[in-house]
């Protein structure tokens, strides 16, 4: 049979990499550790919009065909008693961002109209004005249009370094040529036959040749915001595009640094990070969060710091040893929202498989539902006489509960418990 315990961390293969659920204002030891070791630390805190957050989670093959129907589940509160308590908390998500980096990183904070001024007057004062970068204006076309003023339609990310000896490299972000220079430009061919447009100012003349590489400026047009029916959507509030990040990071980050992300949400930032063969660390305050970071990521080098719900919620698993299978039938979750016509495999984002040692769960396997996969895997094969896995599942709020096998009584010196269609 199998009873409920708790436990503290998740571990996949080495654990390098973290997932962690914390906040930037008690930060736990786990982040506290990385002092100074960080190449990069991207924030994309709330933005102060006193609004509340949800994502829809589709059920049935229906809805993760169409996106309906769907469940509302709670994202995060965007919400502050008053403006100086959301200062505060801005402040010490700077602080503890240069902290985190080592003498050549650089920091990057990503705010909106509302903060973005203030948010720069704090970061002057935390890195010093010397050490400020770029102010970096990320516009999109996306929503409905004001009518009495003009649409607030771009975003704004702060790049500050931690010292004078911090790497950038430009030349890792080149763009695509869209068509030759024009307008006031003269056009010319030089002696090798190299087309190019020029300027001549205060007697010197500049040449841009047109098989030469091109580079993005401060403001970023050619970036959309996420629609929809975006392939990368997670289902998430506020997701960042995969490609924002990617241009971030790739100018500061070389393979094997370590980025760092302590309000990541839906998890961009790590995934970019990780494509570009960097370390991570990533937290929030949700769990929800980190269950869909996840659901990105690959589940090889991994720690997650996430306690398990206390709340009880029986397994219901099947072993059928004539056919040599674990069968994976959900949970019975208390206080359950969901519709009834919702059987519980569907109320389920992740299971896996593994041994517990102490308080951590030590996975050997990890099914995992995606909005790109949304197919979860039920069962899986398991030889009769070989001692059954021990547990975890992940449902879809995020919370995690872990699962022990104990062996079944004895009567007689024999194993009385029949392990076929034995619910736990």
């Amino acid at each position: 049979m199998y009873e409920q315990v708790p436990i503290q961390r998740t571990v996949y293969g080495p654990g390098e990499n973290l997932l962690i659920l914390g906040s930037v204002m008690k930060p736990p030891k786990e982040l506290k550790a990385l002092r100074g070791k960080a190449q990069c630390v991207y924030a994309d805190p709330p933005f102060m919009t006193g609004e509340a957050f949800s994502r829809k989670r589709p059920y049935g093959e229906k809805g993760w065909r169409r996106g309906s129907p769907s469940l509302t589940m709670e994202g995060y509160a965007d919400r502050f008693p008053d403006e100086k308590e959301y200062l505060r908390f801005l402040r010490r998500v700077i602080s503890l961002g240069r902290e985190l980096l080592g003498e050549e990183g650089v920091f990057c904070l990503h705010l909106d109209w509302r903060m973005s001024a203030r948010g720069r007057l704090l970061c002057d004062r935390v890195f010093g004005p010397e050490r400020f970068l770029n102010e970096i204006i990320w516009a999109y076309e996306s929503g409905g249009r004001s009518k009495k003023s003009f649409p607030r339609k771009h975003e704004t990310i702060l790049m500050y370094a931690k010292g004078p000896g911090y790497r950038f490299d430009l030349s890792r972000v080149p763009l695509k040529r869209q068509g030759n220079r024009k307008n006031h430009m003269a056009r010319g061919v030089d002696e090798n036959g190299r087309t190019y447009s020029s300027i001549t100012s205060h007697g010197k003349e500049y040449r841009y040749y047109d098989d030469e590489p091109v580079y993005p400026g401060d403001v970023w047009t050619d970036i959309g915001f996420l629609q929809q029916k975006d392939p990368e959507r997670t289902g998430y509030p506020t997701q960042k595009p995969l490609k924002l990040l990617d241009r971030l990071l790739r100018p500061v980050v070389r393979e094997g640094d370590l980025v760092v992300d302590f309000c990541c949400g839906s998890g961009t930032a790590l995934e970019a990070a990780e494509r570009l063969g960097c370390r991570y660390a990533g937290m929030d305050t949700c769990p929800e969060a980190l269950a869909v970071c996840q659901s990105r990521l690959k589940a090889e080098n991994l720690t997650v710091v996430c306690p398990t719900a206390e709340e009880p919620a029986p397994a219901l698993t099947e072993y059928d040893p004539g056919a040599g299978r674990l069968w994976m039938r959900g949970l019975e979750l208390p206080g359950d929202l969901w519709p009834e016509r919702v059987p519980p495999e569907d109320r389920i984002e992740a299971w896996e498989t593994g041994r517990i040692q102490g308080t951590e769960f030590r996975t050997e396997a990890r099914y995992q539902r995606s909005f790109r996969y949304p197919a979860l895997v039920d069962s899986l094969a398991w030889p009769e006489g070989r001692e059954l896995p021990d547990l975890m599942f992940t449902d879809a709020s995020g919370a995690r509960r872990a699962y022990r096998w104990t062996e079944p009584p004895r009567s007689g010196g024999e194993n009385s418990g029949e392990r076929e269609g034995e619910n736990a």
